[in-house]
């Protein structure tokens, strides 16, 4: 790696740092994609299609969570990682990443989503190429079990590659963790959208415990924890981190809703208003449900949940949303836990400036809400 010029400034010093890791984990996905299609051929020449879609489904990915785990631990050890130090955070990470990749696949069976990333979803894209190339039962059946299939492989792929992280003790159990929260997460918004997730004391509680969950560990918690454990860092390091990184994996995923029904689908690559079609019981309906008028709860009550609801029964709830004050309510809350989460980072000790800025700058992008704070202009 080229030595670090002294004079550079921390924000400048974590982007070189940022573009050697990306540079690592597109060396370190290209190697095991390029050994698993080499073990899927051995089994069938057909099953290499299994790798050819995996490889498209990573292409375009924000790469966030190796990413968390790198600065913060760039932060911990105050220094440039050594070689080895890269390669195993690489490897580490594109196990997170495929961990992500499956649970996608699964969540848009799930969800009947059509599109992932401004792409077909998946499942959708499978069951087109079964009805191009003829072949024999329904295309949709055979759409999603390919992508159950496929994410039930990447799932096996990520641990072996996990394990050749030379993750050990505390570093090991994070990825332990954070699979195991991921899918215990998953299972709690599907009961959620039932109806069935009774413990919590509100709609909005429920929500908020499904983001802990669901988005929380695999998205900033655990990727910090695992980088910063697995430099060694005290573990006072790893557990202000921690609380640090709590606050940003919740503010992105409320930020993320609102993106769902109020983004922009070509920066999204997600169709607008598939939340509400979706049912997805989430912070922002919550709170548009609490605000809304009789007549406002009738039109979700109508709307949300309904697969084959109108374009324009969809944009009313969007106006709904907006109008009862929910969507600068939730772009308010982003802002201040992103504030929050500023003072903490800046506060905690023994962590080194470049990793801090790293950190600082990806908490940045992940919960800018600016469009968001005064929707109605």
């Amino acid at each position: 790696m080229t030595p670090a010029d002294p004079a550079t400034s921390p924000a400048a010093e974590a982007l070189r740092l940022d573009a050697v890791l990306l540079a690592r984990l597109e060396a370190v996905r290209d190697r095991e994609l390029a050994a698993r299609r080499a073990e899927v051929v051995r089994i069938a020449p057909e099953a290499e299609t299994l790798v050819d879609r995996l490889t498209e489904y990573l292409d375009g990915g924000k790469l966030l969570r190796p990413r968390f785990a790198f600065h913060a631990a760039v932060a911990a050890l105050g220094r440039e990682p050594e070689d080895a130090e890269l390669e195993s955070l690489a490897c580490i990470g594109t196990a997170i990443e495929l961990v992500q990749a499956a649970a996608l696949m699964h969540d848009d069976v799930i969800d009947h989503s059509d599109t992932r990333r401004g792409r077909p979803a998946l499942h959708v894209a499978e069951a087109a190429d079964h009805r191009a190339q003829g072949w024999a039962g329904s295309a949709e059946d055979f759409g999603a079990a390919t992508a159950i299939v496929l994410g039930d492989l990447t799932l096996t792929w990520a641990e072996q590659l996990a394990a050749t992280a030379g993750l050990t003790g505390s570093g090991r159990a994070e990825f332990e963790a954070l699979r195991s929260e991921v899918m215990v997460g998953q299972y709690l918004d599907v009961l959620h959208q039932a109806g069935g997730f009774a413990s919590p004391a509100s709609a909005e509680e429920a929500a908020l415990a499904v983001i802990r969950w669901k988005t929380v560990p695999y998205t900033t918690q655990r990727p910090v924890r695992i980088g910063a454990a697995g430099v060694g860092a005290p573990a006072a390091v790893v557990d202000g981190l921690d609380a640090w990184a709590v606050e940003i994996g919740t503010a992105f995923q409320l930020r993320d809703d609102l993106l769902s029904v109020a983004g922009d689908t070509d920066a999204t690559g997600k169709p607008l208003g598939g939340d509400v079609t979706e049912g997805k019981r989430t912070v922002l309906l919550a709170r548009t449900e609490e605000a809304s008028d009789a007549a406002g709860r009738a039109l979700l009550d109508r709307v949300v949940g309904d697969p084959d609801a109108s374009p324009e029964d969809v944009a009313a709830v969007q106006r709904l949303m907006v109008d009862t004050g929910a969507v600068a309510s939730v772009a308010a809350q982003v802002q201040e836990q992103s504030g929050r989460a500023t003072a903490m980072l800046t506060g905690l000790p023994d962590l080194g400036e470049t990793g801090r800025a790293g950190l600082q700058a990806l908490a940045d992008r992940a919960t800018d809400v600016r469009e968001f704070l005064d929707p109605r202009g």
